[in-house]
């Protein structure tokens, strides 16, 4: 289980490369950093939403100076109901990345889906712009 699925790679990529995260060049160089050398350790996948537990080398990359978290995108899923959406949430712990947390929005209708029915490395998303 030392894999990140494609979407947590993508949510990574877009706290690490956009602007959307509100975070400085400097915060975004960190992440990345950190993120280049994560591991997954744990999923959690708790219906609603998701945990994904990482480490990184905290030898190859600096400490987190910002704070306890940094906001990930939403993004639009794919056969989860129609207008289904994730957002998630990347923790920090002791400066180092450490959790990513996926959440349900919910579909048009306010309904979400269990996602204990679905394999969180098939799940396929399309980013929501300004997101």
């Amino acid at each position: 289980m030392t894999e990140l699925t494609p979407l947590e790679a993508a949510v990574f990529h877009h706290i690490c490369e956009t602007d959307t995260a509100r975070l400085s060049a400097d915060q975004r160089g960190t992440l990345r950093a950190q993120l280049a050398t994560a591991r997954v350790v744990d999923r959690d996948n708790t219906g609603h939403g998701f945990y994904t537990t990482i480490e990184v080398d905290r030898s190859a990359a600096p400490k987190w100076d910002g704070e306890r978290l940094a906001h990930g995108p939403a993004v639009r899923m794919h056969g989860l109901g129609e207008g289904n959406m994730l957002g998630f949430i990347l923790w920090l712990e002791h400066g180092y990345a450490h959790v990513l947390e996926a959440f349900q929005y919910g579909d048009r209708t306010g309904q979400t889906v269990n996602l204990r029915e679905h394999d969180l490395s098939r799940l396929r998303f399309d980013p929501v712009p300004d997101s």
